[in-house]
């Protein structure tokens, strides 16, 4: 694709949204779920101790997945596995469809 074409179709775009941009809806931003925070704190609470230190490190500290697994002595490997589980067991107690 030379700068031509690229000038082409960014033209084209102009002419069509000028053409056709009164027809279009305005886009609708997604809606953000409510979230109760004491429901996820009791969930937070109900994971093993070793899955709420991982999940707390990685969301609130926001401590990466090395950092995580060296204060644990797990592989990073491992702690990637006990975040996913854990926040699959937080969706099922939050009741969100995953």
């Amino acid at each position: 694709m030379t700068v031509l074409d690229l000038r082409r179709n960014r033209q084209r775009k102009e002419r069509l949204l000028e053409q056709f941009g009164a027809d279009l809806l305005a886009p609708v931003p997604p809606s953000i779920p409510h979230l109760d925070r004491g429901q996820l704190t009791r969930c937070v609470q109900k994971l093993k101790e070793r899955e709420r230190a991982v999940i707390l490190m990685t969301f609130y500290d926001e401590q990466t997945g090395a950092d995580v697994a060296r204060f644990l002595g797990a592989s990073e490997a491992n702690v990637r596995v006990i975040r996913h589980r854990a926040i699959h067991q937080l969706r099922d107690c939050m009741g969100v469809a995953a």
